[in-house]
């Protein structure tokens, strides 16, 4: 089948694009090849680093202009692990979900990936020391089990502990035990982090937790979705729990197309998952973050304490959760998914109208975390909240699409096209052959019906059942009509 020159197909989006761009006169006087489309030509941006919420205001402030966007969905999976509590109602789903993240920095190495390291000390090292002090207390009875166990028997309870922080070769079961531990603690499932330099430590570890791991990242991206294991020895730890996981991985391409491969690429990996394309040009300078001074610190400080004060209510008690009032959102988020959808009848394109659908979810949780954070800051009124965080929800799903189109477009339409279920129809072999026949026509006929049986299989089974009788070498007669 032909293309037709307007065709938006995700294959030819970039080409067509870089073309027009590079030779700009070369339509003049022609009708246009190309039609960009409104989420390709970035017509919906971020506001200005000033009028967004606080964390996200002097971390984003501080990046380049090319790494804005980045830095600001870097920002979003750590900010949101600080949120378990809150829940907001998707216009297109039924039950409520919470600030579920999954993103992935892509860049060349030595590109300037490191940015996402800085983001996520800074944001996360309030929990990161939570967490040291906590596996301390677990070391300690860990040591007093080897000492005391075998001798009489004797032990305190085991401590409850709440760790969020994962490091990237966890273990499956230890990543049960981590997810479980809040729920015996406080009777509620709590939103755990991690974080890789290299996505590559994930790829190279062991390859049934790694693909445990894939599947687990499906489960971990919806509220309510459980995963669990059962084993029969005691010494293993059983349980199905709520697994709730917000990541922030970075990798060069062919690291991330390790993790992304075929199998995670149909099962919907990629639907779940920010890419974030670090690009980087051959003589550029590696772009940088400015060092936060103490009054941002500070500002990130006090926001970090507030979001820990609606979660915790002591150490054993948990907040109550906190329902997010988004349905003056709802008609930004119909209205930019039926352009999507409209645009997805108009170009066939398969990828587009899957792909559309889950970054207009992603794009809604950072909306809402902004819109929580405006909240907690109380410094702008109703009115200018609606207007940034709207502005944050488009841009965000522009971008959350245009990334997984341009990565993954191209892949996921050959992957659905070797998977379109076609009708198969036995062809009448013996009765598209004349009463007289040869073994070259029969070759031909078996070709023409796109038969792959040998015609020298065919034959002896014709003759052993009696159909045909062998008149001359390679001249045969039908004995049954």
């Amino acid at each position: 089948m032909q293309k037709n020159e307007n065709s938006l197909q995700p294959d030819n989006l970039q080409e067509i694009a870089a073309a027009q761009l590079s030779n700009p006169q070369a339509g003049e006087g022609k009708e246009d090849e190309f039609i960009m489309l409104p989420w390709q030509n970035k017509a919906h941006r971020l506001p200005k680093p000033k009028d967004l919420p606080p964390v996200f205001r002097e971390l984003v402030g501080n990046a380049p202009e090319v790494l804005r966007t980045l830095v600001f969905v870097a920002c979003a999976p750590a900010l949101g692990t600080y949120a378990p509590r809150l829940r907001f109602q998707y216009v297109y789903d039924q039950t409520p979900s919470t600030c579920l993240l999954q993103v992935i920095v892509c860049g060349d190495q030595s590109s300037g990936k490191s940015f996402a390291r800085y983001v996520q000390q800074i944001i996360m090292q309030k929990l990161i020391d939570r967490d040291s002090e906590q596996r301390r207390t677990e070391q300690k009875y860990n040591e007093m089990k080897r000492r005391k166990g075998k001798k009489d028997g004797q032990l305190p309870p085991e401590p409850k502990t709440d760790i969020v922080n994962l490091p990237p070769s966890v273990s499956i079961t230890m990543l049960m035990k981590r997810a479980d531990a809040p729920v015996v603690k406080y009777g509620a499932p709590r939103t755990l982090f991690m974080f890789a330099d290299e996505l590559s430590t994930i790829t190279q570890s062991n390859k049934r937790a790694f693909s445990d791991l894939k599947q687990i990242m499906k489960t971990a991206y919806d509220l309510g979705s459980t995963y669990g294991q059962d084993y029969l020895s005691e010494t293993s730890y059983s349980t199905v729990v709520d697994v709730l996981l917000n990541c922030l991985f970075c990798g060069t391409p062919a690291a991330i197309d390790r993790y992304m491969d075929k199998n995670a690429i149909e099962g919907g990996n990629i639907t779940r998952t920010i890419l974030c394309q670090l690009e980087s040009h051959i003589g550029d300078e590696p772009p940088t973050l400015k060092v936060i001074t103490p009054a941002q610190q500070q500002v990130i400080d006090h926001t970090i304490e507030q979001l820990m004060a609606a979660t915790y209510q002591d150490e054993t008690t948990m907040q109550p959760e906190v329902m997010l009032d988004t349905q003056w959102l709802e008609p930004a988020i119909t209205k930019w998914c039926g352009e999507r959808r409209v645009e997805a009848l108009k170009s066939c394109s398969k990828a587009l109208d899957v792909f559309y659908k889950r970054s207009s979810v992603s794009a809604f949780r950072i909306a809402c975390l902004c819109q929580y954070l405006y909240q907690l800051e109380g410094k702008k009124d109703e009115k200018t909240i609606h207007k940034w965080v709207k502005q944050i929800y488009l841009a965000m799903a522009d971008y959350t699409l245009y990334n997984m189109i341009s990565k993954w477009g191209t892949v996921y339409e050959q992957i659905n096209a070797d998977h379109v279920v076609t009708d198969y129809r036995p062809s009448h072999l013996f009765e598209n052959l004349p009463s007289e026949f040869t073994r070259d026509l029969l070759k031909v006929t078996l070709e023409h019906l796109e038969q792959t049986t040998p015609a020298k299989n065919v034959i002896s089974r014709w003759v052993k059942l009696g159909w045909i009788e062998k008149v001359d070498k390679n001249q045969f007669r039908k004995l049954k009509q």
